[in-house]
């Protein structure tokens, strides 16, 4: 009797991770982007719009971390650089994210 308990247990849980591993894929397979997605020009224009206020945003920041003694001079300049370059490349991009090369299995935790 204690082994077919065992066993049912087991069976449980043989389906339990199975389901769970179709869910992941289905879920993966959702959140990537389609391969061939283009901007009108007005879209490209704004999300340009949005990407410029968060860039200065950010930009903002990096500054008062300098000016708080967090970061460097130099170290705030040459974020900033790194920052502004990106942004050039996403507008290059048409601001289309491309996926990253080495894709994470991203997981829903709630």
């Amino acid at each position: 009797m204690r082994r077919i308990k065992t066993n049912i247990i087991i069976l449980f849980i043989a389906a339990a991770v199975i389901s769970l591993a179709g869910t992941a894929e289905a879920a993966e397979k959702q959140q990537q982007p389609p391969a061939n997605v283009t901007l009108t020009d007005q879209q490209k224009k704004e999300i340009e719009q949005l990407e410029a206020e968060i860039l200065k945003k950010r930009k903002d920041v990096i500054s008062k971390y300098v000016q708080y003694g967090v970061l460097p001079r130099e170290r705030g300049e040459h974020i900033k650089n790194h920052m502004d370059k990106h942004f050039e490349m996403m507008k290059q991009n048409g601001f289309v994210p491309k996926p990253h090369p080495h894709a994470h299995k991203f997981e829903k935790r709630h």
